[in-house]
């Protein structure tokens, strides 16, 4: 069950660190958004690490990927 929610954390968190990188490489903040790819790549492998090795890790991540995505936006529209 661990893997469930690792997996879906995951993901929901590479999407919202993914909507900041594409941010600040709109914005031509280039440490900004080197730092954030860093962060990205790190948190994504982790998940694909995960569910390369079960392949219903898959449902979680992309629920991840959803609610990331949604929370990402929701946040970065509050803060302009």
């Amino acid at each position: 069950m661990i893997d469930y929610i690792y997996t879906f954390f995951a993901i929901f968190f590479t999407d919202i660190f993914y909507t900041y990188y594409l941010k600040a490489v709109n914005e031509d903040k280039v440490l900004r958004a080197s730092c954030w790819s860093v962060l990205v790549f790190l948190v994504a492998c982790s998940a694909v690490i995960e569910y390369t090795t079960n392949h219903m890790l898959l449902i979680p991540a992309a629920f991840g990927a959803f609610f990331g995505t949604m929370v990402g936006m929701k946040i970065r529209k509050s803060k302009e």
